[in-house]
């Protein structure tokens, strides 16, 4: 029968191969987020376009909204996708039309040539995605998700 020495150093080692396994996790995570900003603004480019512009033009493209509800979608701050949206529709790629809701809170829109240029670039995503997950388990990308985004929502929880 274990003693309570062998007990708790089991437990510190549990733990401490938890967080070893968490630390690198998130240090793979942000390693792909840079790979990922990098792939998206390479993709995005050809049309004159960054991923920033990229995520706003997607974020509009079935239904328009505000600028603050774009900025809660893709947790970036309301003034960062406002100087986004107003570059848009200053290149005609979108534009703005008031909002029945809100009368200072304008819905942005994407217009015919912004949706080309999305058009252009969900293809060229499409095309890499088929490329990076060949041989790949939809099951395995699933599972990863599920756990990133499980992740995802106890780190939420912790913010201030």
């Amino acid at each position: 029968m274990p003693d309570k020495l062998t007990t708790r150093q089991h437990a510190v080692k549990s733990a401490d191969q938890i967080c070893d396994a968490y630390s690198a996790l998130i240090d793979q995570v942000g390693r792909l987020t840079n790979v990922v900003e990098a792939i998206g603004n390479g993709i995005a480019r050809p049309t004159g376009q960054s991923l920033a512009r990229w995520q706003v033009l997607a974020e509009v493209e079935d239904e328009a909204a505000p600028v603050g509800t774009i900025a809660c979608r893709l947790g970036h701050t309301r003034q960062s996708v406002q100087r986004v949206a107003d570059l848009l529709v200053a290149d005609e790629l979108a534009r703005y039309r008031p909002n029945p809701a809100h009368q200072r809170a304008k819905l942005l829109e994407v217009t015919p040539t912004g949706r080309a240029a999305l058009h252009r670039m969900q293809a060229a995503y499409a095309q890499l995605a088929l490329r990076t997950t060949e041989g790949l388990d939809p099951e395995r990308l699933e599972l990863a998700r599920e756990t990133l985004g499980e992740l995802q929502r106890r780190l939420e929880s912790e913010l201030p």
